[in-house]
């Protein structure tokens, strides 16, 4: 049962967005479908066997695959592909099993010859070896030989012994072994120890198959689909041509398909119906966000047992809420004003107020929330304070921006920043980044020393309010500060799914900036270019901070006309409704919230949210989605 939660778990953190492929439309993808057992099936034991399928069942699907105009393709065939050697049919299936059960070989096997398909069965060596849980039944590698020898089966890993949970941190929270740093003794896992234990493992994988089949294994397929860019680099090092993960999705003659392929975990043995759609959507399912954005600073308590019910309390406001996602504050702001002075996780840039980011993050995981990262960038203010001359400055006090900021132009603010999102993802298992409003420069800004060396190489002057001014260089100004800002969240991006693969990027953008285009001199905030840099686009769409209070619904009305001028830009949208007046310092009726989304869902709007949530309230309307 723990391992069927896990892999159910490993799902809470796959998103729509990562798998959107870039590849044209007319390129034929490939579907790749990935099955555990087969066995019989009931109601009765439905958790028990959620990943299994009945041997009926299973002849269904293989019934749809064959009258339906789909080709079962080899491991050989998916490899040439991925690398442009070989064109594909259109409607390519791989079919895959996990965990090499002793069903494979009693029910599978005899089908795949009947019907003449190929097959990738991925092995966990030290169940091989004899120490597999106690009720499982796995083959053996004489009946795994003789597969093997059938030219039908090919034989792929699935690690020698990374298919377990290890310790995330002081809490005892478990996580997947091969992305998780193994917290003991009061202290994470290096990361050349975590390496090393990675390779070893990989390593040990490829001398059995060697041993055993005479050959090394060409594919690794993830346990629980959990790997990082980390993992993938020493599985290739180690003789792996392809690696596997579960995102659900096509797969397309590219570098990602090679490093990581998508496929579709079948569960709750599907009837051929549902089978039909999940083949054509490659195991893809969109999903709307229905997202809370959640403070942790009033979660936070010193007490352990105060914060275990606060989280609780948290998880089932959630509940009852109907959301399916959080953006969850990774750092502390007790004064409430974005100048952030400490976080929620082990890092070496910034103070900790308390490690407890990836213990919340895990329980709302458990309970199939998932959970985006929260975090500020420039408004770190242990950046400003390390490198004082680093800090955004404007050429007339009344032009500064409310927060205090270290200049994106600084190569020393973006090493550190990369420090401290590399730290975050290291160490917390987290399905996303948000990130805060505080990437944004006034009309009167940036004139730090940085800046003002990147003034001078791009435009040929000094930086001054005169030049800033002037109507041939500040628009150019405007977008190379817009750029910059856009660029250092890209370059952060790639950092977090070093150790965080597909993990989403979403950036908070002001309403203004969406509705006003002449505003992108005011907050160097361009809408369209989120859209094309972002997987997620946060509208802050508050319409009492707008001092839009009485029209709040033709004001979102107005605002989601112009985010959606090209209804394509919905999946990358969620608008962010205002949850508490500050100005009244009243919590807004949920009937409002309720028509506001509504309202915004009518015009076809698909992600919503709202910010903040009274975990601690005794309010009982708890839904507006």
């Amino acid at each position: 049962m723990r391992r069927i939660l896990s892999v159910l778990l490993v799902l809470t953190f796959l998103l729509p967005i990562a798998s959107v492929s870039s590849q044209p439309l007319s390129t034929p993808g490939v579907a790749i479908l990935c099955y555990h057992d087969v066995g019989p099936y009931s109601e009765e034991g439905r958790k028990a066997n959620v990943f299994t399928v009945t041997p009926q069942v299973l002849r269904s699907h293989f019934d749809y695959l064959k009258n339906n105009g789909y080709t079962a393709i080899s491991l050989d065939d998916y490899i040439q592909f991925a690398n442009g050697l070989k064109k594909l049919p259109a409607k390519s299936v791989l079919i895959t099993f996990d965990d090499a059960y002793l069903s494979f070989y009693e029910q599978v096997f005899p089908l795949l010859k009947e019907y003449n398909y190929p097959a990738v069965l991925a092995m966990v060596g030290v169940w091989q070896d004899g120490h597999a849980p106690d009720a499982y039944r796995l083959i053996n590698w004489d009946q795994a030989r003789e597969m093997v020898k059938s030219g039908l089966v090919e034989l792929a890993s699935h690690s020698y012994s990374l298919h377990y949970q290890l310790t995330l941190n002081e809490f005892a929270d478990v996580h997947h072994a091969a992305v998780t740093r193994r917290y003991a003794n009061g202290a994470y896992e290096p990361e050349d120890v975590y390496k090393r234990r990675v390779q070893a493992d990989l390593r040990q994988s490829q001398e059995l198959f060697q041993k055993e089949l005479g050959k090394k294994a060409r594919a690794m397929v993830w346990p629980y689909g959990a790997y990082n860019e980390i993992t993938i680099d020493i599985a290739l090092a180690e003789g792996f041509e392809v690696t596997f993960g579960l995102e659900g999705g096509f797969n397309y003659p590219d570098e990602g398909s090679r490093r990581a392929g998508k496929r579709g975990i079948i569960w709750g043995n599907p009837p051929v119906g549902d089978f039909a759609k999940f083949v054509a959507a490659a195991g893809f399912e969109e999903r709307k966000l229905r997202v809370l954005q959640i403070d942790l600073d009033a979660l936070y308590d010193p007490d352990k047992i105060q914060l275990e019910a606060n989280i609780t309390m948290l998880i089932d406001r959630i509940r009852k809420t109907n959301a399916n996602a959080v953006f969850l504050q990774a750092f502390a702001d007790e004064k409430g004003d974005g100048n952030v002075r400490q976080v929620y996780f082990y890092n070496s840039q910034v103070p900790i107020r308390a490690d407890i980011f990836s213990h919340v993050a895990k329980r709302l995981a458990n309970a199939n929330i998932r959970v985006f990262a929260w975090m500020p960038t420039l408004a770190v203010q242990g950046l400003s304070e390390k490198y004082p001359e680093d800090t955004v400055n404007a050429y007339d006090p009344k032009g500064k921006g409310w927060y205090t900021r270290a200049t994106p132009f600084s190569p020393r603010v973006k090493a550190s920043l990369n420090q401290l999102f590399a730290e975050l993802a290291m160490y917390s298992p987290i399905a996303g980044i948000l990130f805060q409003d505080d990437l944004y420069m006034t009309d009167y800004e940036d004139f730090s020393a940085a800046a003002a060396a990147v003034f001078r190489e791009r435009f040929g002057v000094p930086l001054t309010a005169g030049e800033i001014k002037d109507p041939a260089i500040a628009p150019h100004w405007t977008k190379l500060k817009s750029e910059t800002m856009n660029d250092l969240t890209v370059d952060l991006m790639t950092t977090v799914r070093k150790y965080r693969s597909n993990c989403p990027s979403a950036r908070n953008i002001y309403a203004e900036a969406v509705i006003n285009p002449k505003s992108f001199e005011w907050f160097a905030q361009d809408y369209q270019s989120y859209l094309k840099t972002y997987d997620y686009t946060v509208i802050m769409a508050y319409p009492y901070m707008e001092k839009q209070g009485e029209r709040a619904v033709a004001w979102l009305q107005e605002l989601a006309d112009a985010a959606l001028r090209d209804k394509n830009s919905a999946a990358k949208v969620v608008f962010k409704l205002q949850n508490y007046d500050w100005t009244k310092q009243a919590w807004v009726p949920r009937t409002e919230i309720s028509a506001q989304v509504r309202a915004l869902k009518s015009l076809g709007v698909l992600h919503v949210g709202y910010y903040p949530e009274n975990v601690f309230s005794e309010r009982r309307d708890y839904s507006p989605f």
